[in-house]
């Protein structure tokens, strides 16, 4: 059974955390199905523990993104992954989608949302998350790809190796196009921070009703991302590039995983960068254009001398 404290705590977390409104997804069944399955991950989580939730729902091809440890290619490596950074013995965890979309063939989707990780005798930690989802025909929806925000840091950054991200599977020619075309859109925007900086190339990417993550509230649309980040200031900067890309057998939808550094300065003026992953969800735009849908990632360990 789901921990009431928890959802209590969900549900407020939902209501503090939305400034303006997540922006509201079309209704109907396969909308609904997706979500009342992502939902269903609390339950299964409580009754068979969280890594046979999460793997359950997994692609065989599936990648996630979990904060302090290298990108998981393959249900495998996320298995290997889950299973060498559980959660704390005790502790409950619940999901709660707040937006998404769904391509126009139906078989490809996205949502984000909450989770809320707690106990009876530990405060709640709140976490957010971005999961893209397929199914093929007579079949249920499948994870293809997720990220943890502001998730739990892997103890120990060598559970797994570092994969390279696993070769492009063939397709047919329009969909390939389309396939390059979101890689391009990713390269592009990476272009676009650094010769124009993050603020601008973000704001000039996103989707009217495209999110980002800010703390704690999602910061939604172009102007409320570029006053976003204008505000974070300057004394950062932020690069990217895309290595693994996938689209929708309509072309309309679609993600990239890309690779990120941060560099800043630190407390002896000493220039310091962290590295990280991301994941972005696109949707093709009526002019033809791609914007993205939502966007985030979580820090990754620290390269060694020499890596690119």
């Amino acid at each position: 059974m789901r921990s009431l404290g928890i959802l209590l705590a969900l549900c407020a977390a939902c209501a503090g955390h939305r400034t303006p409104p997540t922006p509201v997804t079309v209704r109907g069944p396969a909308r609904d199905s997706l979500f009342a399955l992502d939902e269903t991950r609390t339950d299964s989580a409580a009754a068979h523990g969280i890594v046979d939730a999460m793997i359950g729902l997994m692609s065989s091809d599936a990648i996630y993104l979990r904060a302090g440890a290298p990108a998981a290619y393959g249900s495998d490596a996320v298995r290997a992954l889950l299973k060498a950074t559980p959660d704390t013995p005790g502790i409950r965890s619940s999901w709660q989608p707040e937006g998404g979309g769904i391509s126009d063939d139906l078989r490809s989707a996205y949502t984000f949302g909450i989770v809320a990780r707690g106990a009876a005798d530990s405060p709640i930690r709140f976490e957010r998350y971005i999961a893209y989802w397929r199914r093929d025909a007579g079949r249920s929806w499948q994870i293809a790809a997720y990220a943890e925000i502001n998730g739990p840091l892997s103890p120990e950054p060598t559970v797994i190796p570092e994969q390279p991200p696993p070769a492009q599977p063939p397709l047919a020619k329009p969909q390939a196009d389309a396939r390059s075309q979101v890689f391009g859109a990713d390269s592009a925007f990476a272009d676009l921070g650094y010769r124009m900086g993050t603020a601008y190339a973000f704001s000039n990417s996103v989707a009217t009703d495209g999110v980002v993550f800010g703390s704690p509230q999602l910061v939604i649309g172009p102007r409320a991302i570029q006053e976003f980040f204008a505000a974070r200031g300057s004394g950062t900067s932020l690069s990217w590039r895309p290595v693994y890309a996938a689209v929708a057998g309509s072309r309309d939808l679609g993600f990239t995983v890309g690779e990120y550094t941060l560099t800043g300065r630190g407390p002896t003026g000493a220039a310091v960068q962290r590295f990280g992953k991301y994941l972005t969800v696109w949707k093709r735009q009526p002019n033809g254009s791609w914007k993205f849908a939502v966007d985030g990632g979580n820090g990754s360990p620290a390269k060694k001398t020499g890596d690119e």
